[in-house]
């Protein structure tokens, strides 16, 4: 009797290398950004060793120039934690994005999804979501996995040749992550057919950081001003799905 062994084919616009491919576009920015910080991490007086482990395990450029900075300072340890953890408050946004994406999916899966996001691979990963309907972990994992090397390779260079670079240089490359990003939102909100509530939730966030902007630490009013434009745009979305099912409904 022949033994018949089941085979899960997975599609090469859903594999790994297919995530490698779209992380591609993104690598320069995460050079620029990551030598930036590893240089920085250097000239505050950090070894090679330590800004290659506060890469690997922080992973996330906005939050090591924050504990580059604070360390400089002397500020205590649970200052920089508690800084830190406020940077990356914004993980939790993203990381519900897309979690509903992730709910059938192993423990695993969901925490390397989560633990390895950045701002960029969340844009691409959003943009690939909402074309396909699906974000399959192993496309996810290619893609996460390329930004997380060259953020590690990237901040080894900085840590080893920024006394080798002309005064500047180094501050000049930190804007580089930011620029893409902005690029990033702009070709999802290009390509959205939902753009008058993505509208509405830009307007309410950019009026209450003009209103709070001086009333509050900068991260947080930019987090509340994130979650209340995302709850107006989502509170407005139900309202026009309201209508859209009343309009429907079958007169009796």
């Amino acid at each position: 009797m022949s033994e018949q062994t089941a085979t899960y084919h997975i599609a090469p616009e859903d594999g790994f290398q297919a995530g490698v491919i779209a992380c591609l576009p993104t690598v320069l920015g995460y050079w620029s950004i990551g030598f930036a910080a590893g240089g920085i991490g250097t000239l505050s007086g950090f070894s090679v060793t330590e800004v290659a482990l506060l890469a690997a395990l922080l992973y996330a450029g906005s939050a090591q120039f924050l504990f580059y900075s604070l360390a400089l300072a002397n500020v205590g340890i649970l200052a920089i934690v508690l800084g830190v953890l406020l940077v990356n408050a914004r993980y939790l946004l993203m990381s519900s994005y897309l979690s509903r994406f992730f709910q059938n999916k192993r423990w695993g899966e969901k925490f390397l999804g989560g633990a390895l996001l950045t701002d960029e691979t969340f844009g691409v990963a959003a943009q690939r979501a909402k074309a396909s309907g699906e974000l399959p972990f192993r496309w996810l994992l290619g893609l996460n996995l390329t930004a997380y090397v060259n953020w590690i390779v990237a901040n080894l260079a900085g840590a080893m040749l920024a006394h080798y670079l002309p005064e500047g240089m180094i501050d000049s490359l930190s804007f580089s992550l930011t620029a893409m990003f902005v690029g990033l939102l702009l070709l999802t909100y290009l390509a959205s057919d939902t753009r008058s509530l993505e509208l509405v939730a830009i307007a309410v966030a950019a009026g209450m950081v003009a209103i709070l902007f001086h009333a509050a630490p900068a991260n947080i009013v930019l987090l509340a001003a994130t979650v209340v434009g995302a709850l107006a745009s989502a509170l407005l979305s139900l309202r026009n799905l309201h209508r859209n099912r009343q309009w429907l409904r079958p007169s009796s």
